[in-house]
């Protein structure tokens, strides 16, 4: 028999470690039992918002090793020049313990090595051109993955079920573009409703729909095949649909003698 209990700080009562331990734990416990069946990777936040020399990470919750950090505070890095693709990583460094702490050290840095070691977590990547700035705010889908000059998340892990999935910044994208072309396809309409209306699409049900759309089998992607199968849904849509736009205008044509 398990018990659940809550602590009363009431006048005249002596004060607990216990009670305060109940008071430490239940925020992350709540959160831990939210994001039990998850995966690693980002959780939410950490958001790259950049402005002239910097960027800057948002505050957010990663899940790593199957514990829950909370980073609490904006990070802040420079960038310069880098004429090559780079990678920003966040590194994890090993826990130490004292007396009255366990704790871990976190590290963002941009790094020319753009294999990810186990200690380390992508939250972004870039190339950037000589005299140029580096920018996130994104035009379209296929946007994402500018070569130069634009900071790419395509790679970077969002946590799943069970398994890391897309950001869902990357998938509002393609549901916006999808739906301005007033497609009657309800499978589109109903993938982009979803993607719209949710923080979070599973990995599973991205690679179903391309499986279906693309009428391919259902395969393993990584997150940058997802991104390209994704834009080459959309570059159909728009087309097909600029055919049937087309092929309704000269309906309504009327000819007057």
């Amino acid at each position: 028999m398990q018990e659940i209990k809550y602590p009363f700080f009431n006048k005249d009562r002596i004060l607990k470690i216990e009670m305060l331990e109940s008071l430490r734990d239940f925020p992350r416990d709540v959160l831990a039992v939210q994001t039990e069946d998850l995966s690693d990777g980002i959780v939410c936040g950490l958001t790259p918002v950049i402005d002239k020399g910097t960027i800057t990470f948002s505050k957010g919750i990663i899940k790593y090793q199957g514990e829950l950090y909370i980073i609490s505070k904006p990070a802040i890095i420079d960038y310069v020049t880098t004429e090559t693709e780079v990678v920003i990583k966040l590194n994890l460094y090993d826990e130490s313990q004292d007396k009255d702490y366990r704790t871990r050290q976190m590290l963002i840095e941009i790094d020319k090595n753009l294999v990810i070691e186990e200690n380390q977590i992508e939250i972004g990547r870039f190339k950037l051109k000589s005299g140029a700035y580096l920018r996130s705010d994104y035009q379209d889908l296929y946007d994402f993955t500018t070569e130069y000059n634009t900071i790419n998340i395509i790679n970077v892990l969002y946590t799943g079920y069970k398994q890391p999935t897309l950001s869902n910044l990357v998938l509002k994208y393609f549901a916006r573009e999808v739906l301005e072309t007033r497609t009657k396809d309800y499978m589109d309409i109903n993938f982009c409703m979803l993607c719209q209306n949710s923080s979070r699409i599973e990995r599973d049900a991205i690679q179903n729909y391309i499986a279906y759309k693309l009428e391919e089998e259902l395969k393993p992607m990584t997150n940058s095949e997802l991104q390209s199968k994704l834009v080459t849904i959309l570059e159909n849509i728009k087309r097909d649909n600029f055919g049937l736009r087309k092929k309704r205008a000269k309906e309504r044509k009327i000819i007057i003698d």
